[in-house]
């Protein structure tokens, strides 16, 4: 039975352990250890990301071949424009024009999204592309060994919202609630893109990195709650 599953569902479980190594190994040496966040070094976490987003690539080469046989060369310019160009634009302008939210950097003061350093969103893009490769292979995974459109959504929102867990452990329970349930939210959106959409990875991708804009659009227009609600949202007055 045991030997069944993993015959049938290596490729998930590869994934996840490329996904949890990654995260490990960055939290622990990158953060942790070297004092290096995103906007701190941007190029070598670009590199970082981009290593194991390759490493998906090579183990997964048919799917990787499936995820992206409808991406024309406009899709791929226009993602290149987005993700180089308009979003680190849009980080640059909100920076300039309302400022850093300085109240929740003092809370959170190793929290990058809150930078608006078109740094992070650069360095971020390898990051998105390993997790969005990851979750197409465990989606076409899910497809290839029969599973219904319910049940593979089910599946997945599971495990994309899990994978987001550590980070209740690394920057406390507002920000594990907050990615982690916007995992599960988006984990209802990425399998409908990837079935059903040709072309679907690249939506996938924007919609991914369009979250950390928006996040950071958010963040940075958020007026500083009252004490209480302050201590309510993440247990500091």
């Amino acid at each position: 039975m045991i030997s069944e599953f993993v015959l049938n569902y290596w490729p998930i479980l590869v994934v996840m352990g490329l996904i949890a190594l990654a995260r490990t190994i960055h939290v622990s040496l990158f953060t942790k250890y070297f004092k290096l966040t995103y906007t701190d070094a941007p190029v070598w976490t670009f590199l970082y990301f981009s290593a194991f987003a390759l490493a998906v690539v090579l183990i997964f080469h048919a799917e990787a071949a499936i995820l992206f046989a409808h991406v024309s060369p406009i899709g791929y310019i226009t993602l290149l424009f987005l993700f180089v160009v308009v979003f680190p634009v849009i980080y640059r302008w909100l920076r300039l024009r309302s400022g850093v939210p300085k109240w929740l950097m003092e809370l959170f003061p190793d929290e990058p999204i809150l930078s608006l350093e078109e740094r992070f969103i650069l360095a971020k893009i390898a990051d998105v592309v390993f997790q969005d490769l990851a979750a197409g292979v465990i989606i076409l995974t899910l497809v290839a060994n029969g599973l219904t459109y319910p049940v593979i959504v089910g599946i997945f929102v599971a495990l994309f919202a899990a994978a987001h867990f550590y980070i209740f452990k690394t920057s406390g329970l507002f920000w594990g609630l907050y990615y982690s349930t916007y995992a599960a939210l988006g984990g209802f959106a990425i399998p409908f893109l990837i079935l059903f959409v040709p072309g679907g990875i690249a939506y996938v991708l924007v919609l991914h990195m369009l979250f950390y804009v928006i996040s950071s659009v958010l963040f940075a227009k958020l007026p500083r709650p009252s004490r209480h609600v302050l201590h309510d949202l993440t247990g500091v007055s």
